[in-house]
């Protein structure tokens, strides 16, 4: 039997090394390391009624959520080419929202807290609808 060689085009974005991209994954995730670390000595919990507590809760949670998919969604597109201001959006938006839903959960300032998820998550969104490599849509030839 024969043996075929395929042909296989590489691009330079592609055959980027990959321990290109670990200084930056890796400030996001001491970033985020640090900010739960902070938020979970931060100062006394708030004394607020049992039916508010089980509301800023469950914010939280889904608002946890949100930090782990910016999380997840950060340190892909960080595995990629980007600079300036997205970088560090990237970076440290979801390590702002991480520590503001853990001291929403523990309702140590609440509004400071829900101040910073929510910073964080405009700051992840705008970076990510603006960046024209986040999601790689085809592209429209203009002649």
């Amino acid at each position: 039997m024969r043996a075929v060689a395929l042909p296989l085009a590489v691009s330079a974005q592609s055959s980027r090394p990959l321990y290109a991209a670990r200084p930056q994954r890796a400030i996001l995730l001491l970033a985020a390391l640090l900010a739960l670390a902070g938020a979970s000595i931060l100062g006394q919990p708030a004394e607020a009624e049992p039916d508010l507590v089980r509301l800023l809760r469950f914010m939280a949670l889904i608002k946890g959520a949100f930090a782990v998919a910016a999380l997840a969604a950060g340190l892909w597109r960080l595995g990629r080419p980007v600079a300036g201001w997205r970088a560090a959006a990237y970076t440290l938006a979801p390590a702002l929202m991480a520590g503001g839903a853990l001291a929403l959960w523990r309702l140590v300032w609440p509004g400071p807290a829900s101040l910073g998820l929510h910073l964080g998550l405009l700051a992840f969104l705008v970076a990510a609808l603006t960046d024209r490599d986040f999601i790689p849509w085809p592209r429209r030839r203009t002649s």
